[in-house]
């Protein structure tokens, strides 16, 4: 499928674009029973009990399992993305969210989350399936149009890119699309939106899945998919997923570029234990706090190991690459700049965006 200019208008314009009966309601009838049974057998978090009230996540390399495949490279929906994209895309989130009757929904917020790798890409969108009515009874999907107008990037030339942090209190507001099961909801990365309770005695139940331009990785880097997840899509399917590995993370390490007007200079430190010249960096550890089945960033564990071995406050980086080091994947991040130069040459200490709570 392939938009209309205006519809492509349309989405820059309010932020967000609803196809209506994408799929029909036997068809989302049959995959809203598909994520059902998926979360009975078990669903992030683990420690719930369905259907103990909570919102339950069937996700990342769960689209291999039988059911769930073909949704996540549904021509219409890809279609639509790459069109507002203006990009071929990468799947960067695979989600079946699940809300059993007593969840208390979830407040206004915006889903560009710069520390994690579902959200963290300059240019991606949501792709919203309801498999139940989005109404009062089941809860609403409310969304604040145009919201995505309140972000800016705060430096055009920077080599890593960074936005402002939008005034909540001028988001325009928030208003009901009135999405039916089927429907396809595709929404800007800086729209704000919310999900408000129901009074439903049954599930509410939806695919939330999230697309990238090629041309814009998450700085967070990827989603570590596996090779069952690349095997499950079709032949054409198979591009959407961006990197594929069997092997854990187990190492991460950090290119600092220190531009000075003439040829780039990269930092380079000695190992005392094998005597070599390599990047910062070293054994990377999972992020615990607000990241839950979203694995892969080894940010902060990065800035950590940079702080020990060099002394230096890096307050943000961006991913380059997955490449085989040792018996695991090495996950590759650059900083580049006048501050990343700053830093080098006089120890200049920051205070990380991440600190602040950004």
């Amino acid at each position: 499928m392939t938009l209309s200019e205006q519809q492509i208008s349309d989405y820059h314009e309010d932020g967000y674009l609803i196809i209506r009966n994408m799929l029909s309601a036997a068809e989302a009838n049959d995959l809203r029973r598909v994520v059902q049974e998926k979360v009975k057998r078990g669903a992030y978090p683990p420690k719930l009990s369905y259907p103990e009230p909570a919102k339950y996540t069937v996700s990342g390399n769960r689209l291999s399992e039988p059911g769930l495949t073909s949704i996540s490279e549904h021509p219409t929906v890809v279609g639509a993305v790459e069109s507002v994209l203006g990009q071929p895309a990468h799947l960067t989130a695979f989600v079946a969210y699940l809300r059993t009757p007593g969840d208390k929904g979830g407040g206004a917020h915006c889903d560009y989350k710069r520390w994690r790798p579902v959200g963290s890409s300059m240019n991606w969108v949501f792709a919203i399936i309801p498999l139940t009515d989005f109404d009062p009874v089941y809860g609403p999907f409310l969304v604040s149009p145009k919201s995505h107008k309140l972000t800016r990037v705060i430096d055009e030339e920077a080599h890593i890119l960074d936005v402002n942090r939008p005034d909540r209190s001028q988001l325009p507001d928030f208003i009901d699309p009135e999405l039916k099961a089927g429907d396809l909801l595709v929404v800007n990365e800086h729209v704000w939106h919310e999900a408000p309770a129901g009074t439903s005695t049954e599930d509410r139940c939806g695919i939330f899945n999230k697309y990238c331009a090629v041309n814009a990785p998450p700085a967070a880097g990827y989603y570590p998919y596996n090779p069952a997840a690349l095997e499950a899509l079709s032949d054409e399917g198979k591009r959407l997923i961006p990197v594929c590995f069997d092997k854990p993370i187990e190492t991460t390490r950090l290119l600092i570029e220190c531009p000075d007007g003439g040829e780039p200079r990269f930092l380079l430190r000695r190992d005392d234990e094998t005597d070599r010249w390599e990047l910062p960096g070293g054994e990377g550890w999972e992020e615990e706090k607000l990241v839950g089945w979203d694995v892969g960033a080894r940010v902060g564990s990065l800035q950590e190991l940079t702080r020990t071995q060099l002394g230096l406050e890096v307050p943000w980086m961006s991913y380059i690459e997955d490449v085989e080091e040792g018996d695991g994947i090495c996950r590759r991040r650059r900083c580049a700049g006048k501050w990343a130069l700053r830093l080098v040459h006089q120890g200049t200490d920051t205070t990380s965006r991440r600190e602040r709570g950004d």
